[in-house]
C-alpha cells in the first residue's frame, strides 16, 4: 500500500485506454444527458459537434475509473471533488482514448494528522494525439501508520 508520504509528485501515470461504441454513448445519454448530438446519428450531424459524441459526464467517468484503477494500491479514504473539467474536442465512437495522469498535490490535513489530500490531474488523448479532456481530482489519502 502506497500513503501520501509515497507519492511521486509530477511522475507520469499511464491508466490504460477506453473506447465507446455508438451503443454506450446512446445509453448513457438517454440515461443521463438526453441531448440530440448524444442521441441521434443525424440531429448531431447538424450541430455543432458535426457528429454523434458522447457526454462530457461520460467522458469523464471512463477516464476516472482508469485513473482510480491504476491508483488502486494508494490509500484513498474518500474523494473530495472533482476538479477543472475540460473538453477540448468530442468523444467520438469506436475511437480510442489514451488515459494519464499526474500527482499535483499531496500535503497532510490540518485538521487530522492521519491522512492528507492528494490532488491528481489527468488527461485523455484521442488516438493519434489530440487532447480530448483535462480533469481533477482531489483526494483525502491515508498517512503512514507511525
Amino acid at each position: 500500500m502506497r500513503y501520501l508520504e509515497d507519492l511521486a509528485l509530477h511522475e507520469a501515470i499511464a491508466c490504460g485506454s477506453f473506447r465507446l461504441s455508438r451503443e454506450e454513448i446512446v445509453a448513457f445519454a438517454s440515461r443521463y444527458d438526453p441531448q440530440p448530438f448524444h442521441l441521434d446519428e443525424q440531429a448531431a450531424q447538424a450541430s455543432y459537434f458535426q457528429g454523434l459524441c458522447a457526454s462530457g459526464v461520460q467522458s469523464q467517468a471512463e477516464a476516472i475509473g482508469l485513473t482510480v484503477r491504476a491508483i488502486a494500491d494508494v490509500a484513498v479514504v474518500a474523494g473530495g471533488s472533482l476538479d477543472g473539467a475540460r473538453f477540448l474536442i468530442p468523444v467520438r465512437p469506436d475511437r480510442r482514448y489514451d488515459v494519464a495522469a499526474r500527482w499535483i498535490e499531496a500535503r497532510p490535513s490540518v485538521r487530522n494528522p492521519g491522512r492528507g489530500v492528494a490532488v491528481i490531474r489527468g488527461t485523455a488523448h484521442e488516438e493519434g494525439g489530440g487532447l480530448a479532456m483535462e480533469f481533477g481530482v482531489t483526494m483525502i489519502v491515508a498517512r503512514r501508520p507511525g
